[in-house]
């Protein structure tokens, strides 16, 4: 764990018990600031560049026509709250079909003023039924002018860290990635086409990630 990693993570580590003491006022008040929902199968919006791709997961579809009274209904409703800045601030969706005695998995956001990204994961129940659970905290910030890294703990304070590194056109050129079960570093090479859209990652020569055509 390089130094940097090692600071952040302490910093979420000394945020964990004032957090889990105030995450119900939290997420209430994020609720309260949404000015708006979109809805989608899936995770779709999200505050980490090419979190899908790096992370090879299906990207949801967006949906329509679904009302603010409908978005508890299906399991796989995805409901993304932004606020009056269009600042995505809050998801949610039920874990099981119209019935959130069970909970629903909660993810609220806080945007800064150097644009970092707070993002604080849960197990939330509207019904209190249960208490809110804290599943990881984490945040994306900047580290200098070519670089931005993401650093998360777990409840069992297991840690993640990506950095992404820039070039001078501030376009990624790489994200460097380890965790606390496998320290080694792990390095996603980003290569666009000529248009200037990523068209594939790699893992050394190993293709992780190719554009479909």
């Amino acid at each position: 764990m390089n130094s940097k990693v090692l600071e952040i993570r302490n910093e979420l580590l000394n945020q964990w018990t004032e957090v889990e003491q105030i995450i119900d006022r939290m997420i209430t008040t994020k609720l309260s600031e949404v000015s708006y929902w979109k809805f989608a199968s899936d995770e779709y919006y999200t505050h980490l560049p090419y979190f899908h791709e790096i992370n090879k997961f299906k990207k949801g579809r967006i949906l329509k026509n679904i009302t603010k009274g409908e978005r508890f209904s299906k399991r796989m409703i995805h409901s993304f709250g932004f606020n009056e800045l269009n600042q995505l601030i809050i998801m949610q969706y039920p874990q099981t079909d119209n019935n959130l005695k069970l909970g629903t998995g909660t993810q609220i956001y806080t945007i800064n003023s150097d644009k970092s990204v707070n993002t604080f994961v849960t197990r939330w129940y509207p019904e209190k039924n249960h208490p809110t659970k804290l599943l990881s905290i984490s945040v994306f910030k900047p580290v200098d002018e070519h670089s931005w890294m993401e650093v998360g703990i777990g409840a069992e304070k297991n840690w993640s860290a990506m950095n992404y590194i820039y070039n001078d056109a501030n376009v990624i050129e790489n994200v460097i990635a380890c965790n606390s079960d496998v320290e080694a570093p792990l390095t996603y090479h980003f290569i666009y086409n000529k248009e200037g859209k990523l068209d594939e990652i790699k893992i050394g020569e190993v293709i992780w990630w190719k554009r479909k055509i």
